[in-house]
């Protein structure tokens, strides 16, 4: 008789994963392919009505970026009390057909009433709902798990460029946003329905790397009110940060296009520099995501700035070096990739979860406003100077701004929170 040596039987994936791979893909197309496709069709609105102003050109970013700002902390309070699968059903379908609408405006009313409902739905699934649907599932890998969300965005922002810009080139830009209204809609209305699900308890599941008491249930989450929050210094030094951080990197990726266009560069290769771009920070989400799990999460922080800060003044040179434009897109973009996971990670970090729809919500205000103000700012100096040279500069100030309120107003931990917040990471310093 001979015995069978049986191998151990591998825990089963928990359900948690499959909630990061619905997010992923709501971000990839939902927010990937809406937002951004707007942005690549900025140098044919141009051509195709040269009357307009480069601020009317450039509205509908900023218009859908305040918007969604504004809703954000209805958007966090909405997502405290209700069901987030609902949200993401009536964003994707009102996104869907304010795309389709955009690709049939004829004059400046159109364009911005159409942009205005895009907001709309964009505030349903953009960022911040992903982000506490994801915190609710995960306890454990915060930070990994945060970085592969949104570089599901920075992909998405890297493919879309690309991808529509020669669509553009061999139909046309109406042709091709009504295609993208399809692209921004059916995988995201898809993954909902078949795998999002609120919370782990929907399942009789615990959150993945949860803590337990001794009876097996979920440690409750802790953490500050949006109210005590506020009355702490570092609440408003890393608000300050995220604005005056996030002020460069979307100045830049709404003009680049046309930045670029008017260096000489054709179409599409100043499509692919976009895409470059992009496909960086998605990997600076990445890293800097893994990293947040491993090392002090306030420092990387101020490398983020610091990337920022140091890659974005290298734009000045570009016109008279074409060389400098690959090395400054990666150092830029680095950092742009890694701001926008800082904030659920820190948020975490300094305040606990309890309350994080509604800290989340608030924080995205000021990085929703500043997304909306830049490329805005950018162009009404631009009307005023014909040229780059002076926003370039403000925006230079602005970031580095945002590496002194990093290094100087912000403490790598605050004792009051930390003690408040034990499911978050642990070995974040």
């Amino acid at each position: 008789m001979t015995l069978q040596r049986l191998s151990p039987r591998r825990p089963p994936l928990h359900y948690a994963w499959w909630i990061l791979a619905a997010s992923v893909v709501i971000e990839l197309f939902g927010l990937g392919f809406g937002i951004f496709a707007i942005t690549t069709v900025y140098p044919y609105i141009i051509d195709t009505f040269p009357d307009w102003s480069r601020s009317t050109v450039f509205l509908p970013t900023s218009l859908i970026i305040l918007v969604v700002g504004a809703l954000s902390p209805l958007t966090g309070w909405l997502i405290d009390r209700f069901s987030i699968r609902w949200l993401f059903a009536g964003g994707i379908a009102v996104q869907g057909a304010a795309l389709y609408w955009f690709s049939r405006v004829q004059t400046p009313t159109e364009y911005i009433a159409s942009s205005l409902l895009l907001g709309f739905g964009m505030a349903g699934v953009t960022i911040l709902p992903n982000q506490v649907l994801v915190s609710r599932w995960f306890h454990a890998r915060v930070g990994m798990v945060n970085g592969i969300l949104l570089a599901a965005t920075a992909l998405g922002a890297a493919m879309a460029p690309a991808l529509i810009t020669r669509l553009i080139e061999a139909l046309d830009w109406r042709t091709a946003f009504q295609l993208m209204a399809l692209i921004a809609s059916l995988p995201p209305l898809i993954v909902v329905a078949l795998l999002v699900r609120d919370r782990p308890s929907d399942m009789h599941l615990t959150p993945y790397g949860a803590e337990l008491t001794t009876t097996g249930r979920v440690v409750a989450a802790t953490g500050m009110t949006l109210r005590e929050a506020a009355r702490l210094p570092t609440f408003w030094f890393f608000a300050g940060a995220i604005f005056l951080g996030g002020m460069p990197c979307y100045a830049y990726n709404k003009h680049i296009l046309v930045f670029l266009k008017e260096l000489g560069y054709d179409p599409i290769t100043a499509a692919d520099y976009k895409s470059l771009f992009f496909l960086v920070s998605a990997g600076g989400r990445l890293v800097f995501g893994w990293l947040a799990d491993r090392t002090d999460r306030r420092n990387l922080l101020l490398v983020q700035v610091l990337l920022i800060a140091c890659g974005y003044p290298l734009l000045f040179l570009v016109p008279g070096h074409p060389e400098i434009l690959a090395p400054a897109l990666v150092l830029f973009g680095a950092g742009y990739g890694g701001l926008l996971p800082s904030i659920p990670i820190l948020a975490v970090h300094y305040f606990g979860r309890a309350h994080l729809g509604t800290l989340l919500g608030a924080y995205k205000v000021f990085y929703d406003i500043a997304a909306a103000t830049a490329p805005l700012f950018t162009a009404a100096l631009y009307d005023r100077t014909g040229s780059y040279f002076v926003p370039q500069l403000w925006l230079t100030g602005f970031a580095w701004t945002a590496v002194l309120l990093v290094l100087f107003g912000m403490p790598h931990r605050i004792s009051a929170a930390a003690s408040a917040a034990p499911a978050a990471n642990p070995v974040a310093g």
